[in-house]
């Protein structure tokens, strides 16, 4: 169960890249909830997007959001029904022109062979108190 978790976190992060909300819609529960990050000037940051159909439309409008986005996943772990995605972010805000670049950690929740929940946080220890592990 363990790789199969990590293929379809891998699958949903193809999907957020590629800003292909049918792909996300297939990979996510009916009743998934995504929580990014906050930069500030964002458009879509700060909400707590519940429900597939809002995890659709955050990874549709990434193109109100940021005037160009990188996603690197630099590292993938996988933590019982968890997946832990160290990532390196670069993206300059469209409508601040603030470039970003950070690394940021994605906590997957997966429930049924799909995700059910997505967090983002600023730093390692944060993301493994996230799933009941201390740095």
């Amino acid at each position: 169960m363990s790789q199969e978790n990590v293929e379809i976190v891998r699958r949903g992060i193809d999907a957020f890249i590629r800003q292909d909300g049918e792909a996300t819609r297939a990979l996510w529960t009916a009743d998934g909830e995504w929580r990014p990050l906050y930069f500030g000037g964002g458009l879509l940051e700060g909400t707590v997007y519940r429900g597939v159909d809002r995890v659709v439309e955050f990874v549709e409008r990434q193109a109100e959001t940021w005037e160009s986005v990188g996603l690197e996943a630099l590292e993938i772990r996988d933590v019982d029904d968890y997946v832990i995605v160290k990532f390196r972010l670069s993206a300059i805000g469209r409508a601040s022109g603030i470039p970003v670049d950070r690394v940021t950690w994605n906590v997957y929740t997966l429930r049924g062979r799909k995700i059910a929940a997505g967090q983002s946080y600023l730093t390692e220890n944060e993301a493994l108190k996230a799933v009941g592990l201390e740095n």
